[in-house]
C-alpha cells in the first residue's frame, strides 16, 4: 500500500512538473510573439534610427538612402524639386595607401567636419562610402552655389602630421523633380561626379537628363553593335533590328606593271536600310569594348573572300585589314593573324595601323606588334603623314610599308608645296626599301603626276570604289582585263598602261 502511494505520488509530481514546463514555454512565445506585433507596429508609425558612420558620425550610405527616399515621398505630395550633391575627394586613395589608414580616417573626420559646418540648415549629410559624400539639400535652387562653396572648403589644405596635405574634391550635382526613387537621383548625382573627375577633378558638374538619354542610346547602339558582330563570328544570320556586317574591298593597282595588286577589306555597318560610316561605329566599338571581336569576325571574313578576290585578279592579291590601336591589347589577335596567314596559303596578309599606334611608348604595343610580325603578318603605316610620328619612329617599328594619306594627293595637282612633300614621301620609301601605297587617287592626272615621281601603286575612285564581295569581284575583273590588254580599251601590247584607258569602277 505505501509502495503504490508512493509510486501515484512520484507520478503526480512528474506531471505537474512537465506542466509547468509546457507553460513556461508557451508563456515565452507568447511574450515573443506580442514583441515582434508590437515592433511591425511601431515600424509602421516611426522608421528605425538611420545608422551613423563609426569614421565621420554621418549618416551611412544606407541611412542617407532613407532620409532621400523620405524627402522624394514629401516632394512627390507638395510637387517641390530635390537637388543632391555627391563629393568624391580626387586622390584620397593614394593618400591612404601612402600615409596609412588612421591618417586617412583623420582626413576623412576633418571633411565630414568641413561639410556639416558649411550646410545650411535642412540639409542632410552622408558618407556613401569610402571618399565619397553626399548633401541633400533643402533649397535645391541653390545647389550650384553650395557646390561651389563646397570644394573650397574642402580643398583647403589638411594637417597630417607636421605636412599639409591638399586633397582635390569633384562635386556632382543632380535635380530631379520629386515622386521619383531615391536610386535614380543618387544615380544622377553619382553620373555628375563621374563626368567631374573625367574632366580632370577639382570641379562641379551638373547631371543633365539629355546627355543622359544620349548615352543610353549610345549604350543600346553599342549592344546592337555587339550582337551583329556575334551573329558574324557565328556564321549566323543577324537581328534585322541589329543590322548586320558586311565587308567592302577596294582594290589597289600597280599602274607600272599593269596588275591588281592588292585589296584592302573595309568593314561595314548595315542597319536600317543605311549603311552606318565607320567613324561613327568604329570609336563605339573601341569605347564599349567591341572592336576586339569585330576585328577578328572582319579578318576571318577577308581571308575566307581571299579566293574569290585572286581569281577575279588572276593572280595572288595581298590582302589587307585595318587594325586599331586598341585591338593589339587583344590577346587572341596574335593566334587570329596566325591561323589567316595559313589558311591564306601564300597570299600576303597586311595589317595596316595608323600613326597613333608608333608615339605609344608603350613595351607592350612593341611586343605586340613584334608577336603580330611572328605570327606571319607583314605591317603598314596607314594614313602616314597625318598623325605625330617621326622617321626614328618608322625605324624602330617593324614596319615594311607605309601609305600616302589622301590628303596629300587632293592638291597635288595645284599646290607645288604638297606636291614636293609627297616626292620626298616617294623617295624616302625607295631610299629605306619600305613598299608605298597612295591612297586617295581619284583624277588622271594625280596618277600621272605620282607614277612619274616612281610611286605605281595606287587605291582610289579613278579605279574602284570599296564595293561587297561579288561587285568587288567584277570590278577587279574589269580592272584586270584592261590592264592586261584582254579588254578592247586597253594599251597595246609594250605600251605602257595609260592613266586614262584605267577604269573607273564604282560601287
Amino acid at each position: 500500500m505505501d509502495t503504490t502511494l508512493g509510486l501515484a505520488l512520484l507520478l503526480s509530481l512528474v506531471v505537474l512538473v512537465v506542466a509547468v514546463a509546457a507553460l513556461v514555454v508557451l508563456t515565452g512565445l507568447l511574450l515573443r510573439t506580442r514583441t515582434r506585433l508590437l515592433g511591425l507596429e511601431r515600424g509602421a508609425d516611426a522608421p528605425p534610427a538611420p545608422e551613423t558612420d563609426p569614421v565621420t558620425g554621418l549618416l551611412t550610405g544606407a541611412g542617407f538612402t532613407a532620409v532621400v527616399a523620405a524627402a522624394q515621398r514629401g516632394a512627390a505630395h507638395g510637387g517641390h524639386p530635390l537637388a543632391l550633391l555627391h563629393l568624391g575627394l580626387d586622390g584620397f586613395r593614394a593618400f591612404n595607401s601612402t600615409h596609412g589608414r588612421a591618417a586617412g580616417d583623420a582626413v576623412l573626420t576633418e571633411v565630414a567636419r568641413r561639410l556639416r559646418s558649411a550646410v545650411r540648415g535642412g540639409d542632410e549629410v552622408g558618407r556613401l562610402g569610402g571618399d565619397e559624400f553626399a548633401v541633400l539639400l533643402a533649397d535645391p535652387g541653390a545647389a550650384v552655389d553650395v557646390a561651389v562653396r563646397l570644394l573650397a572648403v574642402l580643398e583647403a589644405p589638411h594637417e597630417v602630421g607636421t605636412a599639409r596635405v591638399v586633397l582635390g574634391v569633384s562635386v556632382g550635382v543632380a535635380h530631379r523633380p520629386g515622386g521619383q526613387h531615391a536610386e535614380d537621383l543618387l544615380a544622377a548625382a553619382e553620373q555628375a561626379v563621374a563626368e567631374a573627375k573625367a574632366a580632370g577633378g577639382g570641379c562641379v558638374r551638373v547631371w543633365d537628363p539629355s546627355a543622359a538619354l544620349a548615352r543610353g542610346a549610345e549604350l543600346r547602339t553599342a549592344q546592337a553593335l555587339h550582337r551583329a558582330v556575334a551573329a558574324s563570328a557565328a556564321g549566323v544570320a543577324a537581328d534585322p533590328a541589329d543590322g548586320c556586317l558586311e565587308v567592302h574591298y577596294q582594290p589597289s593597282v600597280d599602274v607600272r606593271s599593269g596588275v591588281v595588286s592588292g585589296v584592302e577589306a573595309l568593314v561595314r555597318w548595315r542597319r536600317r536600310d543605311r549603311l552606318v560610316p565607320p567613324g561613327e561605329f568604329i570609336e563605339l566599338a573601341e569605347r564599349h569594348g567591341v572592336i576586339a571581336d569585330l576585328g577578328r569576325a572582319v579578318l576571318a571574313r577577308s581571308v575566307a573572300d581571299a579566293p574569290l578576290l585572286c581569281a577575279a585578279a588572276g593572280r595572288a592579291l595581298v590582302v589587307a585589314v585595318n587594325v586599331s590601336a586598341p585591338q593589339l591589347r587583344d590577346p587572341a589577335l596574335p593566334a587570329a593573324v596566325r591561323g589567316a596567314v595559313e589558311r591564306l596559303e601564300g597570299r600576303p596578309l597586311v595589317l595596316e595601323l595608323t600613326e597613333n599606334v608608333l608615339v605609344a611608348e608603350d613595351p607592350g604595343t612593341e611586343a605586340a606588334l613584334d608577336a603580330l610580325v611572328g605570327a606571319g603578318a607583314h605591317l603598314t603605316v596607314d594614313d602616314f603623314g597625318t598623325g605625330y610620328a617621326t622617321l626614328a619612329y618608322l625605324r624602330r617599328r617593324p614596319f615594311t610599308a607605309f601609305k600616302i594619306d589622301r590628303s596629300y594627293v587632293r592638291d597635288i595637282e595645284s599646290d607645288p608645296r604638297t606636291r614636293a612633300l609627297v616626292e620626298g614621301l616617294v623617295l624616302l620609301a625607295s631610299a629605306t626599301g619600305l613598299g608605298l601605297v597612295v591612297e586617295g587617287v581619284e583624277t588622271e592626272g594625280q596618277a600621272r603626276l605620282l607614277e612619274g615621281m616612281g610611286a605605281p601603286t595606287h587605291q582610289g575612285f579613278l579605279h574602284a570604289r570599296p564595293a561587297p564581295l561579288e561587285q568587288a569581284c567584277e570590278v577587279i575583273a574589269a580592272l584586270r582585263a584592261r590592264l592586261d590588254g584582254t579588254d578592247p580599251a586597253a594599251a597595246a601590247p609594250g605600251e605602257p598602261v595609260s592613266p586614262s584607258r584605267r577604269p573607273r569602277g564604282s560601287a
